[in-house]
This record gives C-alpha cells, structure tokens and sequence, in this order.
C-alpha cells in the first residue's frame, strides 16, 4: 500500500519541478572579419557585424535531441554574448568604442540584448553587458536575429572577431514530458 503511494507521488513531484529545473543550453558562435582602416577613414558605423548571428534556436541540436519542440519552450535567455579578436595574434578590440546587440523577428519589435562601451588597449576579449530580456517570442518565431549597432574606427590590421553566444532554454512541463519520454 505504501509503495502505490511513493510512486505517484514521485511522478507528480518531478512532473509539477520540471518547469523549474529543466533547462537546455544552446551555444555557438560566429566569425567576422573586420577590414584594415585605410588613410581617409573615420567613424564607422557598420564594421560588417551587420548580421551578427543569423540564429534558429529551436533548430538547435541540443533542443532536438531531448525532444523539444517549439510549443515546449517557456523562456529563452542569454547567458553570455562576448567578443574575442583571434587574429592577428595580439589583436584588441580597442577599436570599437560601442556596441549594441539587438535581436529582431518578423512582426516583433527590435529589442536590445547586450551592450559594451569598454574595450581596454590590449584586451583581446571582452563579456557584454546582457540586458534582463525573455526572447522566447523571437525564438519560436519563423526566424530570428542578432543586428549589432556598433561605433568603432577600423583597426590597423584586418582582425578577425569571434562571437560566442550561449542561450539558456527553459521547457514547460510538456516539453519536460518529451525529454522523459526520450530518456526511457
């Protein structure tokens, strides 16, 4: 009598905590390769971050392998965006004065995600500040991106500039279910 009891009861526990407790974390990155300034130029306000990420989240891998469909996610938030200079070796990011990181969806307004106006001589990499943003609408919209508003003179040297991105996906309770399901 006592084990019947134990059993559902269990099932319910984890069922009513998977909303809680279940999260995915979806990462990745992007390359950019930012052209040597020439001798006639300034300010720039485009250093070809243009599309900085062009992403499908609940494409994703680490989605599809536990079974997570797009009615599944709750909340979409980012838990790190940074930019590192690769190349040249030794390369800053002193260049930039500015960034802004925006994500935009079809028939949702642009919203703000991340922004950095410190890039300190010799610091090849550098975390942005993250906004307090849920992006599940964009997320689960027909497509998602990042745009980059950025203030910034041409480096002396071409450099190449990586950006890492990782996004924390919280599931509801049936997406929970589909990742026990997929588990057995």
């Amino acid at each position: 009598m006592i084990r019947t009891r134990v059993v559902p009861l269990l099932v319910v526990a984890a069922w009513v905590g998977c909303d809680a407790l279940f999260h995915i974390e979806v990462d990745g990155s992007s390359t950019s390769v930012i052209p040597a300034a020439t001798p006639f130029e300034t300010i720039l306000g485009d250093l070809g971050f243009g599309d900085f990420v062009d992403m499908d989240i609940t494409d994703a891998s680490e989605l599809q392998n536990q079974g997570v469909e797009p009615g599944d996610i709750s909340v979409v938030e980012f838990e790190e965006l940074s930019l590192e200079a690769t190349d040249p070796s030794g390369s800053d990011l002193s260049f930039i004065d500015r960034i802004e990181l925006w994500v935009e969806a079809p028939g949702l307004d642009r919203v703000r995600v991340a922004s950095q106006t410190d890039f300190p001589p010799g610091q090849a990499a550098v975390e942005l500040d993250l906004d307090d943003v849920d992006i599940t609408e964009y997320v689960v919209s027909q497509s998602m991106t990042i745009t980059a508003d950025v203030t910034a003179v041409r480096p002396e040297d071409e450099t190449t500039v990586e950006a890492y991105y990782a996004v924390d996906v919280g599931v509801t309770k049936q997406g929970c279910n589909n990742y026990l399901k997929n588990d057995e």
